[in-house]
């Protein structure tokens, strides 16, 4: 397996970072309408980022073995992308199921259907199956297991070593993404599909997926600029994509922008080194995905506190810092004592047992 590119972690967990505020950022006043305190324009296509990201790490890691598939080694790969997701889902959404049940959220038990505890269990709520989410934000952890199913199709195409057929791969990629953001279903802007009573949300993920393999499969093109230009567009991309956010220009735009982001960052130098694979950025990526999971279930406690004591724009950042801390510290205990024990665990249960040589 290939070594880890720190700043491909790095960049994860500042997009985890960014989505925690982007969350935060719109809250409903009791008074009627909406406080805006953190402002992140299209901060909802960082889940994009991931699903690239994905994409990128599976071509790294996985490339030479699906030139081999077998039945066999393919139910070993979805195995460890089970292990890998579904312990922290799993844990992580008892709490949700916890803070429903104590009346703490504005959903009730009552509103969900054996066909919703079905899809929750086994992590369809991504999938257009109509099923009713108690981790909302979780869409995308299902959307990422279905478009793990998909490799087999997905990484001959985008792996080919004809250029054309993988360019023909990215280009009805490209061409997927633009067929969610016309659908007009965005809540939070065109490409925020997330419903999950269509596939859209799930074709948003594939094709983000799918980008990422692609990005892999062009990564020749970044090795021909030097050190120093790669080291300056790992400057000037996050600036325009500020830039395009500040002038709210359009969310397929900087969708566009990740694409040469993710693949400059994929080289791991000097600069990107510096942003995203220092000490810090490095260990937020590591515990991004119990970041993710974790963070609407301190939103409403934080709304709950604002309104109790006060609502002024100082209450309310006040106990978002909290809330973000909060959060911060549960991810790591989530990453040491469910993420990686729960791994483990599946891996011994479910993974074949290699036959014991015998003792001469």
């Amino acid at each position: 397996m290939a070594e880890e590119i720190r700043a491909l972690t790095g960049v994860r967990g500042v997009a985890a970072a960014v989505i925690v505020v982007y969350h935060f950022g719109d809250v409903q006043l009791a008074t009627g309408g909406t406080g805006s305190f953190f402002r992140i324009p299209y901060g909802y296509l960082l889940v994009d980022m991931f699903f690239m990201l994905s994409g990128y790490v599976m071509a790294l890691n996985y490339r030479e073995t699906f030139q081999h598939l077998t039945g066999k080694v393919f139910a070993n790969f979805m195995l460890k992308r089970i292990a890998r997701l579904y312990p922290a889902y799993f844990v992580i959404g008892l709490f949700y199921v916890a803070k429903i049940a104590a009346g703490l959220s504005g959903e009730k038990l009552e509103m969900y259907s054996g066909w919703d505890w079905f899809g929750n269990l086994f992590m369809l709520s991504g999938w257009g199956l109509y099923i009713f989410p108690i981790i909302g934000v979780a869409w995308a952890a299902s959307a990422e297991m279905g478009s793990y199913l998909l490799l087999p199709l997905l990484m001959p195409w985008t792996q080919s070593r004809q250029r054309w057929i993988a360019l023909l791969a990215v280009v009805a990629a490209l061409v997927g993404i633009y067929a969610v953001s016309i659908t007009g279903r965005g809540s939070g802007g065109p490409l925020d599909v997330v419903n999950g009573n269509s596939l859209y949300p799930m074709l948003r993920a594939v094709c983000g997926f799918a980008l990422g393999l692609a990005i892999f499969r062009f990564g020749d093109i970044v090795d021909r600029l030097s050190a120093t230009m790669q080291d300056i567009l790992v400057i000037a991309i996050p600036l325009a994509i500020v830039a395009v956010g500040i002038a709210d220009a359009s969310d397929r735009l900087m969708y566009l922008l990740y694409i040469p982001l993710v693949a400059v960052l994929s080289r791991d130098g000097r600069m990107a080194q510096l942003l995203f694979g220092n000490r810090l950025v490095y260990r937020l990526g590591i515990i991004s995905y119990s970041i993710y999971l974790i963070h609407p279930l301190f939103v409403s406690f934080t709304i709950r506190s604002w309104r109790h004591f006060g609502q002024t724009d100082g209450n309310y950042i006040a106990f978002s810092l909290i809330a973000f801390a909060t959060i911060w510290a549960l991810a790591e205990v989530s990453y040491r004592l469910v993420e990686m024990p729960g791994r483990r665990a599946l891996m011994r249960l479910f993974a074949p047992r290699r036959p014991v040589a015998p003792v001469a």
